[in-house]
């Protein structure tokens, strides 16, 4: 007897989700870089990855519940902005701003990998 244990469904709304997550903290960090449009080439970059969130996270939708696309969608591109601020731009968090980022992380593993009814 073979069981399927993944859930393709999911994988797919996850895959999306992930391109989301990427794409949109992409865009934050070039619209950073683009110092308020000044740079026409970061700021293209930070427009074109803003349209392609949208794009996933539409096709993510198709496949995931909204509130937990959402949240996550929000969530991990916070973490991964504020890792990108830290590695790539020189910026700090505090250990108070590190706790909150790490409620984050907890918050979005519970709603993830609990079962909604």
């Amino acid at each position: 007897m073979c069981y399927n244990l993944v859930d393709k469904t999911a994988v797919m709304g996850y895959l999306f989700l992930l391109f989301t997550i990427i794409t949109e903290s992409v865009a934050v960090i070039f619209m950073k870089r683009s110092n308020g449009f000044e740079y026409k080439g970061e700021a293209l970059i930070a427009v074109t990855g803003y349209i392609l969130s949208f794009v996933f996270l539409t096709l993510a939708l198709k496949y995931l519940p909204v509130g937990i696309a959402n949240a996550t969608w929000a969530g991990a591109s916070v973490v991964l902005v504020a890792l990108a601020g830290i590695f790539l731009m020189g910026e700090s968090l505090n250990l108070v701003q590190w706790f909150f980022i790490a409620l984050i992380v907890i918050g979005l593993a519970g709603i993830n990998l609990t079962k909604s009814t």
